[in-house]
């Protein structure tokens, strides 16, 4: 006689083939996904599974959050917040709240300096007596709650200001190994000036043995310019420069501009060109971001207008087309900053909706210096500017924390640092009717936020 298991996995087959339940399980979020896996082994077996999180996260890129943190530097785990998207566009008349994340067990000053495949790599740094300056890494799952043990640390005796001032860090994936990296991108200085600054490329690959290794010199790296994109490290630097901060009265001509990609698998690099019609140096600081799956630039035009272009095709100048040109009128932009606040970045894409029709702004952290010490602000605090194309109308959004200029997306990724791809066991669906169908009854299921 058969057992009432085998009877309902009889009735379910006939309804939802295997095939169809994982589909649908693609669908549903991480908080919901997580308590599946203690339904049954074999749940445990198809959520852990390689291939079905690597669907998962496909999926999941359509939903992208914004990453929000209650300081602007030397923020605890526990002050990082995620706010979807969605929510944010939903609700735009409400000051907007971010979810708290899993895991946030670490009360230590660090900083998220880049997200890929729903991890973020978080930087902490600590001053000491012998040798100035310590620093290290970790990965962490917001969504799972997991993180990788630290890694990468290094030491810095020579330095005697702000990490920030002279290095940026890029996060990313190879991948054809599967691989992640952080890159570090250090400012090199001549003492007397005699020769243009230089930015020293120093790679971390997580599957190593926890070895910096330098690969390459660039240009002088531009802050709030280096992004990731399908294995790919984009970098805006300033050719022939001497001058630490952006400073538009120095630069004799927009050829001096460069894009350069750096291959995360071949450790190459090329130099991109900007749009042809990019004519006039900017007073603001340009910018590079992804939207929409495609690298964009924006720069302010005469301190009248905000221009973002679009590259279609890699390394083809003739590509890149113009998606907005906005009056800071329209963006409700009435007061720019004085000129002592020029040379900053002022506005930063962050989102894009697939029809490119809404766009979501944010004011990043900028600096100026005053005499001899930095000054940090943003021109609007904890808000946002959603944009409306076809209205050609702006509306500012307020959040309880201050936007990063990093998006990200949920996802079941592991924080190991060794993730590789790995065939599926055909018995992992054996149960799967029995569970699903105890979800679909006592459960519900559960929409994306």
């Amino acid at each position: 006689m058969p057992s009432p298991q085998s009877n309902a996995l009889s009735s379910t087959e006939q309804l939802l083939p295997d095939d169809l339940i994982v589909e649908i399980l693609v669908f549903l979020d991480v908080q919901t996904l997580l308590p599946l896996k203690c339904l049954s082994k074999s749940l445990h077996s198809l959520i852990s599974d390689p291939k079905f999180i690597k669907k998962h996260l496909k999926n999941s890129s359509q939903y992208t959050h914004l990453i929000l943190t209650d300081e602007l530097y030397d923020y605890s785990m526990s002050n990082v917040k995620t706010l979807p998207v969605r929510r944010l566009l939903e609700n735009r008349s409400f000051n907007s709240s971010g979810d708290s994340c899993r895991g946030c067990t670490d009360s230590n000053d660090m900083e998220v300096i880049g997200s890929c495949n729903g991890l973020l790599c978080l930087l902490y740094k600590r001053w000491h007596w012998t040798f100035n300056l310590r620093y290290w890494f970790y990965i962490w799952n917001p969504a799972t709650g997991t993180s990788s043990p630290t890694f990468g640390t290094r030491y810095d005796s020579l330095l005697h200001e702000s990490l920030s001032n002279v290095s940026s860090f890029s996060f990313g994936c190879d991948i054809l190994t599967g691989t992640y990296k952080v890159l570090e991108f250090r400012i090199e200085q001549d003492k007397d000036n005699h020769v243009p600054l230089r930015s020293q490329v120093s790679v971390l690959n997580l599957d190593a043995d926890n070895c910096w290794r330098n690969i390459n010199n660039f240009p002088l790296i531009l802050g709030n310019s280096v992004v990731h994109l399908s294995g790919t490290v984009y970098s805006l630097a300033i050719q022939n420069y001497f001058n630490r901060c952006y400073d538009y009265e120095t630069i004799t001509h927009v050829d001096h501009f460069v894009i350069i990609s750096l291959d995360l698998s071949t450790e190459t690099t090329i130099q991109l060109l900007l749009p042809s019609k990019f004519d006039e140096v900017p007073c603001f600081q340009p910018t590079l971001q992804v939207l929409s799956d495609h690298i964009c630039f924006s720069h302010d035009f005469k301190k009248t207008e905000f221009v973002i272009w679009k590259m279609n095709e890699f390394g083809v100048q003739e590509s890149w087309t113009q998606l907005f040109r906005i009056g800071y009128f329209n963006l409700e932009m009435h007061n720019l900053p004085m000129d002592d606040y020029l040379n900053t970045t002022l506005l930063m894409p962050l989102s894009l909706s697939r029809n490119e029709d809404t766009l979501i702004l944010l004011f990043p952290l900028t600096r100026t210096k005053v005499g001899d010490r930095w000054i940090y602000y943003y021109y609007g605090d904890n808000e946002a500017i959603i944009y409306d194309h076809k209205e050609n109308r702006a509306q500012r959004i307020s959040t309880d924390d201050n936007p990063c200029r990093f998006s990200y997306v949920e996802s079941l990724v592991s924080t190991s640092r060794h993730w590789k791809s790995v065939s599926p066991s055909p018995s992992t669906l054996e149960t799967i009717d029995v569970t699903w169908k105890y979800m679909v009854e006592n459960r519900g299921i559960p929409a994306r936020g």
